[in-house]
């Protein structure tokens, strides 16, 4: 799932989505400029969309209008 662009959802666990988790919490990799009080970033590609939307819901943009109710990452 790092590398890739598509993840294929019939080869994942929940294992690997709760690791995948941990390591965008860990490096900010799901935060805008990767700032750790930054807003969630989003794109049209469909790991964001199949993926870390699920993983950090809310706070998403929809077509590329910030929404007033956009939540901060939980800091840790």
């Amino acid at each position: 799932m790092l590398t890739r662009k598509k993840a294929d959802n019939s080869l994942i666990t929940d294992k690997d989505l709760k690791s995948y988790r941990e390591i965008l919490k860990a490096t900010h990799g799901h935060l805008e400029n990767h700032d750790p009080s930054g807003i969630i970033k989003t794109t049209r590609g469909i790991k964001f969309k199949e993926v870390i939307s699920k993983l950090f819901p809310g706070g998403i943009r929809i077509r590329g209008v910030e929404s007033t109710s956009r939540q901060k990452c939980d800091p840790y």
